[in-house]
């Protein structure tokens, strides 16, 4: 038995090491990222801005119902004047005139936990960000939430914002946390050797993207910083023990609590990385705003009372149930006969998603992978029916999790866990516009707001895989195409 167990330690070990040299060696994937959509042309001042789109059927997310044979006036970005009936000869003289065909339109999609990069078995780098926001944008996620940054600090982050809101780079509107908040020694630390793709002794964490915090840390210089750069969020880990490894260092009860009251102080919402019930329970009490994650080492058969104080707090929760199903992805090789994900994806992404000892190295960090996945399955399932209100985050970037792609994966998940079509089309859309105060801007097609949608050639709400009938995708006016 001993020498079985030595033999299978050997063999483990060696696909360890095969795995962690292949990671490194692939930085050197002889693929590029090759953007198939340059800003200079999509937001072209040649191009026309006012559209008149006819004979459009439009999905209303907020009642789950198809309002059917609208005409909609875009005007600088924005839906200025939704009608039914038949267009004037008038209106179609002063705008390019769409004709949907009685196709549907559904509202740009809110993905509340991504990061930028393009969800390969690769590091993040300068070139998977603008891959990742044109993924997001292609396959008509609108708004994105990036709750860290993966490999760069929240200074790059700010950038890229600041380039997609002159339409320098082609993608999503972007809303962002920053660098995320964790113990010295914590989560994610341990990992940012691969996430990077550096040496340990050559990482600067504060570069990463990764602040460590005390007791005696400035929270109020920590939060000013991020006010001054505009971001929106703070991410905290609250993460004891990842994936069943052995323990790793926390913020304790008193310095998350103490993190929550200054925040609210800057109107910063607290998002909450947790993977375990036990760190679930001191994340409420300590009245964060957002649970990323769904708790995987139990199930939440005793959790009552807690699941209540979610729903009396307006604590919500983005499930990523894209993750829990990535390394079922990654054994089985799915993604890559999946035309939809091959139609927008990188080439590079694919190639390292082909990686054996990629993979190998990918597989052996979760050992029991149905189980993983039962288990966060049915934790969602029991949140929903408890009334948790879900917003739709599919941890977009990491791993096996590719940018827009996941989004829809995301919506075919949740329906799976037990939400009708029509509550996974909310929760993608206007439900995390009113958590972010947006609803005024964006969540829904209306007057007023701004011009992102799908559209699609069936409808979503008979059978939410129906999102992936993509005919076009417009953000904020502009045709992605």
């Amino acid at each position: 038995m001993k020498k079985a167990l030595k033999i299978i330690g050997i063999i483990v070990g060696v696909i360890l090491l095969f795995g962690t040299a292949g990671y490194f060696v692939w930085f050197q994937n002889t693929a590029e990222h090759t953007l198939k959509l340059q800003a200079s042309a999509v937001y072209s001042p040649d191009k026309s801005n006012n559209y008149l789109i006819t004979n459009a059927n439009i999905i209303d997310v907020e009642t789950g119902v198809v309002v059917e044979g609208q005409n909609l006036i875009i005007q600088d970005g924005i839906f200025e004047y939704i009608f039914a009936g038949r267009a004037p000869d008038s209106l179609k003289a002063d705008y390019e005139v769409i004709d949907a065909k009685n196709r549907y339109l559904l509202p740009g999609m809110i993905d509340m936990h991504t990061h930028l990069n393009s969800g390969g078995l690769m590091s993040t780098n300068v070139a998977t960000r603008p891959m990742a926001l044109e993924q997001f944008a292609r396959y008509g996620v609108g708004t994105i939430f990036t709750l860290g940054g993966h490999g760069f600090n929240q200074e790059i982050t700010a950038a890229l914002r600041d380039k997609q809101r002159k339409h320098e780079v082609v993608g999503p509107i972007i809303l962002a946390a920053g660098d995320v908040l964790t113990e010295p020694g914590g989560y994610p630390i341990s990992y940012v050797p691969m996430i990077s793709g550096l040496p340990e002794d050559e990482i600067d964490l504060d570069e990463q993207g990764v602040l460590t915090i005390t007791d005696e840390t400035d929270l109020d210089a920590i939060f000013s910083t991020k006010k001054k750069l505009g971001l929106d969020g703070i991410k905290v880990m609250v993460e004891s023990n990842l994936d069943g490894n052995s323990a790793i260092p926390r913020l304790s009860n008193q310095l998350l609590r103490k993190i929550v009251q200054k925040a609210s102080r800057y109107s910063l919402p607290v998002f909450a990385h947790v993977t375990r019930q036990a760190d679930l329970q001191d994340a409420v009490d300590a009245g964060v705003d957002v649970i990323v994650h769904t708790t995987a080492d139990q199930l939440l058969t005793d959790a009552g009372p807690l699941l209540e104080k979610m729903v009396r707090n307006s604590v919500a929760y983005t499930p990523t149930l894209s993750g829990a199903h990535g390394f079922q992805y990654v054994s089985s090789g799915e993604l890559l006969e999946d035309p939809f994900m091959l139609q927008y994806s990188s080439e590079r992404t694919n190639r390292s998603l082909k990686n054996w000892p990629l993979k190998q190295l990918m597989l052996s960090l979760n050992s029991d992978k149905e189980s993983f996945k039962d288990t966060i399955m049915q934790n969602f399932t029991i949140m929903h029916e408890a009334g948790v209100t879900v917003l739709m985050g599919s941890d977009a970037g990491p791993p096996m999790v590719i940018p827009g792609y996941s989004a829809h994966k995301e919506l075919e998940y949740m329906v799976e866990g037990g939400m009708t079509n029509a509550e996974a089309l909310r929760a993608a859309t206007i439900a995390p516009a009113e958590f972010l105060k947006m609803d005024d801007r964006m969540g829904s097609i209306e007057e007023g707001k701004i011009a992102s949608f799908l559209m699609l050639e069936k409808n979503p709400l008979d059978d939410v895989k129906n999102s992936q009938t993509i005919n076009r995708v417009m953000l904020e006016g502009y045709w992605i195409e």
